[in-house]
């Protein structure tokens, strides 16, 4: 809704002194923002933020194995199991697949979870059990 140069003009500089104010208290920072954000994410990451929340799965150059291809080592990632379409229309063992192929792409680094930390009513009850069952396997 904002284009990355508005951001890094207007918003950006504020965001580093509170990140900067995070820090020195030794706090890890996450920074959340929906949609599409793959064009500012190495902003964030010279800004210093720590995890980046969340991998919204669907939404344009979002997707895990891009995000990795072009940011792993430099932060980490919080989501990328899909709660608009996976969680809600998949089958459990679907998600047990995507929870498997994330802890693959992301060893460490990632924080799987659904893509906006959200069990909403629509998800059936066997999807959520999935992506539990295969965090812990």
């Amino acid at each position: 809704m904002v284009d990355p140069d508005s951001l890094r003009t207007l918003v950006f500089p504020g965001t580093k002194k509170l990140i900067d104010q995070a820090k020195s208290y030794g706090l890890k920072v996450i920074h959340h923002s929906c949609g599409s954000i793959f064009p500012i994410i190495q902003d964030l990451v010279d800004l210093g933020v720590d995890v980046i929340h969340p991998i919204q799965a669907l939404a344009q150059d979002m997707d895990a194995p891009n995000l990795k291809a072009h940011f792993a080592g430099k932060t980490s990632f919080c989501g990328g199991v899909d709660a608009q379409y996976l969680l809600v229309n998949g089958t459990p063992a679907q998600v047990t697949e995507k929870v498997q192929e994330l802890k693959k792409l992301f060893p460490t680094g990632l924080v799987v979870s659904p893509s906006h930390e959200a069990i909403l009513p629509d998800i059936p009850p066997a999807n959520i059990e999935a992506l539990f069952n295969a965090l812990k396997s």
